[in-house]
């Protein structure tokens, strides 16, 4: 993931004065940081750091560094592994009314990130799923497993060379950060995750160490932990500069840590905004049970969470067991849930969180997949807790224009401040359609998400998929259909094409008015399989001339998901803790969610259901082309649907009209890529009340300014494919039109 964290703060927007009210953790803050300041002789500082270093439009700003001491000790040298802290605040902050800080943690700060990984260090991907119990239980024949695949020699091939984001460079976007809220009366701390730049310790990849690393950089902020001049020691620092209230930001990794860290608890941490977040790595390294990889990537390597430790780890002595722990607990090869990926999940720690959260991504984010936002907004909204959403598209990149930077502004004087400014007041869910500023499209808001309005409508299959059949809230077709696994097959190219062997693409007639689906997109495939493999689903929107994956998602059959059994996204985790081999017979039931999506389908479309196996962008790869049968009639799709059932019904034609279809070659129409269209969501079946049974919505067509808005998705962290896939994201599909102009 890039270091994007908050360059969407943008430019402009002037704050308003405190009020000067004090809310219950200020005044403990400002106890503990009396009490921490007085165990020190005199007042420490670390060696000021600011001066001639593109920052100078900040004003009378101070900066300063320290190394926060934490509990941990993760490379094994008997010594607390310390954090370094980058702070920068107004100048007269020790003397009168100490501010706030708005801090964002980031690994990339270093000149060894996750990103400078070897494609030595990949993983084969030309494996089939594997079942955790070859042995032939339930009757069934044992199948045969995959090797599971090992890490190469990080010396014996060259990798990419990543962007990083070194604090001394003044093009770092927390340059824009200090630059737009120092002036504002916050104070600005960027940190160094552990095992980063030159914080000491492992990198573990936001795992439980890291997370326990920043609750201590918050616990110094109010005065509860030691903070020195040097890594190795030294002269304590107290943070005199701050009464102690902290808010959190970032993006992708640096959204990440924010995240990790308020399932801590830490008394202190009033918010945190997450953009383009994941909530653990289980979501971004793993998909229903399959392996996935993090970027759109055809390539036969395959990152995954040991590639990541190993890189970031290159450079550093006495970390290779964080390695040989990541080997040990990842299992590709079956891909399932275990206690290694538990005890890295945000989700089982959120009833600990105590702060507000803001969380904002992106629908057709093909990075840090959109179920991450989903899953923990379902999660905290069961918490009752102080919670936005904000959707929008444009890939991994963060939000922009001036409602977004207005709303943040406003977010940040609230919860750090006090100051009235209404922010609350406003409708819980933003959803900004045709790019990431209102500017670029529309915005709409509404009461809670998926939108008030939207019911499941369930959608059968008829028969003629290996061209076009049916897609019908009617009868289902009779029989089966099948196809053949193709991962050399990109998922564009199968969508677009009017018959292949290697899909099953199913449609509706052409809508007649405008159709919002808001949710997860829920397919329940009966299936039979002559051997394992994955199964994908893509949710599309087929125009005259084009076809437009707005969603997909992937799931390993072996582990024979039922989504809908289970009524938390956490408690569906844990059942995939188990799978089986293929009974004799090959038959499996495979339920699973979407990638989660907010998607208009215009009028004159229409939508589109493909199956297909394996995914060339994201999932393993299985070898020897396995069969794939579909029974039409015990399979089905559930579409969250504004106004349910009978508001999709209503929009499809009287008649059926011939299929214009996409080709992946030729005129009129050409598709050369896909990428998905995922969102935030609640399933519709786990989420009560509407008001009135009608969205509670404000449209808003234009008129929003610009801003710069976070920093593009081709930084550090990715390896091969990175800077493709994050251009992949600015648009969605790369279409072309029958005049041969993209």
């Amino acid at each position: 993931m890039t270091d994007q964290s908050n360059a969407s703060d943008g430019e402009g927007a002037a704050g308003t004065a405190s009020t000067g009210s004090v809310s219950r953790r200020r005044l403990l803050a400002s106890v503990t940081t009396a009490v921490g300041a007085s165990a020190v002789a005199g007042r420490a500082y670390a060696t000021p750091v600011g001066g001639a270093d593109g920052t100078a439009d900040t004003g009378a700003a101070i900066r300063e560094e320290a190394w926060v001491e934490t509990g941990v000790d993760t490379d094994g040298d008997g010594t607390p592994d310390r954090i370094h802290v980058r702070v920068s605040y107004p100048e007269g902050a020790t003397d009168g009314d100490r501010p706030p800080v708005i801090a964002v943690a980031s690994p990339y700060h270093g000149e060894q990130t996750h990103g400078d990984a070897t494609t030595a260090m990949y993983y084969d991907r030309s494996v089939a799923p594997t079942p955790d119990d070859a042995s032939g239980t339930d009757g069934g024949t044992a199948t045969a497993t995959s090797e599971a695949a090992t890490l190469g020699d990080p010396t014996a091939a060259g990798g990419p060379s990543p962007a990083h984001s070194p604090l001394g460079d003044a093009a770092n976007p927390h340059r824009r950060t200090e630059r737009r809220y120092l002036p504002q009366g916050y104070a600005v701390a960027r940190v160094s995750s552990l095992g980063t730049a030159r914080s000491t310790g492992c990198y573990t990849a936001a795992g439980p160490p890291t997370v326990a690393a920043l609750e201590s950089v918050v616990d110094w902020f109010n005065g509860r932990a030691t903070a020195y001049d040097a890594p190795e020691g030294g002269k304590r620092v107290a943070a005199e500069w701050t009464n102690g209230r902290t808010g959190m930001i970032g993006a992708s990794a640096l959204g990440e840590l924010a995240n990790g860290t308020a399932t801590t608890g830490v008394e202190g941490l009033e918010t945190i905004v997450p953009q383009s977040a994941n909530v653990g790595q289980y979501g971004l390294f793993r998909s229903n049970g399959t392996p996935i990889s993090v970027v759109p990537d055809a390539t036969e390597g395959m990152t995954d969470i040991g590639t990541w430790i190993q890189a970031s780890n290159a450079l550093r002595d006495d970390c290779d067991r964080w390695t040989d722990r990541a080997e040990a607990g990842q299992d590709l090869a079956t891909g399932d849930y275990n206690d290694f990926w538990h005890e890295r999940t945000y989700l089982a720690d959120a009833d600990a969180v105590d702060c507000s959260v803001l969380i904002a991504h992106a629908v057709d984010d093909p990075i840090v997949k959109p179920n991450n936002a989903a899953d923990w907004y379902e999660t905290l909204a069961a918490r009752d807790l102080a919670l936005k959403l904000w959707l929008y598209e444009g890939g991994h990149r963060g939000p922009a224009g001036e409602a977004w930077e207005r709303t943040l502004d406003r977010w940040w004087a609230h919860w750090l401040k006090d100051e009235d400014t209404g922010v609350m007041d406003d409708d819980p869910v933003t959803v900004v359609r045709g790019g990431r500023s209102a500017a670029e499209g529309t915005m709409e808001t509404y009461a809670e998400w998926p939108v008030p309005a939207a019911e499941p409508a369930t959608v059968r299959l008829g028969s003629g998929g290996g061209t076009t059949g049916a897609a019908t809230t009617g009868e289902p077709g009779a029989g089966f259909e099948s196809l053949v696994d193709d991962p050399s097959t990109a998922a564009a190219d199968l969508v677009a094409a009017d018959e292949s062997p290697h899909r099953l693409r199913y449609e509706t007639p052409p809508l007649t008015e405008s159709v919002h689906v808001s949710g997860r997109v829920v397919p329940s495939l009966s299936l039979s399989l002559d051997d394992p493999t994955v199964v994908s689903v893509a949710l599309v929107e087929y125009g005259p001339y084009s076809a437009d994956i707005v969603t997909r998602g992937w799931a390993d059959p072996l582990n024979r998901p039922s989504y809908r059994d289970y009524d938390t996204p956490l408690a569906y985790r844990q059942s995939l803790r188990e799978s089986a081999p293929l009974p004799d017979d090959g038959r499996v039931r495979a339920e699973f969610p979407l990638q989660a999506t907010d998607h208009v389908f215009e009028a004159d479309s229409r939508i589109g259901l493909v199956v297909y196996g394996s995914d060339s962008e994201f999932t393993l790869h299985p070898p020897g082309n396995p069969t794939v049968e579909v029974s039409l009639a015990d399979s089905a799709v559930e579409l969250p649907v504004a106004g349910g059932e009978s508001a999709l019904a209503g929009a499809f034609a009287d008649e059926a009209t011939d299929t214009a279809t996409a080709t992946a070659t030729g005129s009129p129409a050409e598709t050369t890529t896909g990428i998905d269209s995922p969102t935030a969501t609640v399933p519709t079946e786990r989420r009560n009340g509407t008001i009135d049974g009608t969205a509670a919505s404000t449209v808003s067509p234009g008129g929003d300014a610009t801003t710069e808005g976070t920093t593009s998705g081709d930084g550090p962290g990715f390896g091969v494919g990175a800077a493709l896939a994050a251009l992949g994201g600015l648009g969605g599909l790369v279409r072309r039109g029958s005049n041969g102009e993209d």
